[in-house]
């Protein structure tokens, strides 16, 4: 990945004005379809410093090039250009390759551009015991291997269904810089085997559909660990940097998959069981026996307005008695309805985003 950094010295008493024409700048980069960017203001009284800069990253070198050259064919934006030169003192231009290094955080901590690169995943099929499952891998622009996080869906996605892939927080975490692989669980989708709600035939409430649902989602959680272990056999997967990250049923099986193998950096959950929650004595006994045996740092995350928020409250209290770092937050609701506020993880990125990239930054 390469950084473009700029650098504006301002005339005296023109600070001002060379952020607003800086920011004036963004909103012309926007218009011809080219990412924003950030722009920087010089805090306190250094006088060696720019007094405002702009960031930008490239997947490639080829990428920056085109972006230079849509700049320059625009009047809007070299009209701006013109009006900066009359409020700075000095203006440089620096351009930056992020260290090569896969094991770099910071590599895999900026900004990357997905601008005409397609959301788009290679569609893979591997084996979990008796059955063959679907999974949906997306890589980011640039060159590998990347960190990579495994996305666990809900009980949702029914076998035929067209919902496959959900490419919306694929390329979120694309963005970041990291790879994100969805399997289809068995039983769902496009994988074989029982969906889960022929399996759990009991009455919703009742001791059997508790004791139904634990041996379910645990035999689920297998499939979780199974698909990590395929993604490290993969060229463009840095196998030393795997996360687990789902929501619901997939984010139960995130917390016991994190317990079954030390192939996770990390682990993301949200709303685990938040609807059985208050129905499933066994469930949650479980839930709390599986957050005193992880093996990794793991971020329970829910929106106030979910079914029940017990499930991050009581497990996120549990710091005490884990074996690792356990993070924790409630959000605001999302929406009107429960279902709204459940489904937080597919449509609050926007909310949750920053908190849930620091967490990768620091454990991934």
């Amino acid at each position: 990945m390469f950084v473009e950094r700029t650098n504006y010295f301002a005339k005296p008493g023109q600070i001002a004005r060379v952020l607003e024409i800086r920011r004036a700048a963004c909103v012309v980069r926007v218009d011809l379809g080219l990412p924003a960017g950030v722009v920087f203001v010089k805090q306190g009284r250094e006088s060696d410093g720019p007094d405002v800069s702009w960031e930008c990253a490239f997947p490639s070198l080829e990428a920056w090039e085109q972006d230079l050259a849509a700049r320059a064919a625009s009047a809007d934006f070299e009209n701006v250009r013109q009006q900066m030169g009359d409020v700075v003192d000095n203006f440089e231009r620096h351009l930056n390759a992020v260290d090569g290094d896969v094991h770099s955080r910071v590599a895999c901590a900026g900004d990357v551009s997905l601008v005409g690169h397609p959301i788009v995943p290679r569609q893979v099929e591997f084996r979990s015991g008796d059955e063959t499952l679907t999974g949906y891998l997306y890589l980011p622009p640039g060159e590998g291997p990347f960190p990579c996080v495994i996305t666990n869906h809900g009980s949702m996605i029914n076998q035929g269904t067209t919902d496959l892939c959900r490419p919306g927080t694929a390329s979120l975490l694309m963005s970041w810089g990291y790879a994100s692989f969805l399997p289809h669980r068995h039983g769902y989708g496009e994988s074989t085997g029982m969906p889960w709600d022929t399996e759990v035939s009991a009455e919703f409430g009742t001791d059997e559909y508790d004791r139904q649902l634990v041996a379910r989602l645990d035999s689920e959680s297998n499939d979780v660990v199974v698909a990590a272990e395929y993604v490290a056999t993969l060229e463009e997967i840095d196998t030393d940097r795997i996360a687990v990250m789902g929501s619901s049923f997939g984010g139960t099986v995130t917390l016991w998959a994190s317990t079954k193998s030390d192939r996770f950096a990390c682990a993301v959950e949200f709303a685990g069981a938040a609807i059985n929650w208050q129905h499933t004595p066994e469930l949650r006994e479980a839930m709390m026996d599986a957050t005193r045996r992880i093996k990794c740092p793991i971020y329970f995350l829910q929106a106030e307005n979910d079914y029940s928020v017990e499930p991050t409250r009581v497990l996120g209290a549990m710091s005490g008695e884990a074996q690792h770092p356990i993070q924790s937050k409630v959000f605001p609701a999302l929406g009107l309805s429960n279902d709204e506020g459940h489904f937080f993880e597919r449509s609050g990125s926007l909310i949750w985003g920053p908190e849930v990239r620091a967490f990768f930054a620091r454990w991934l």
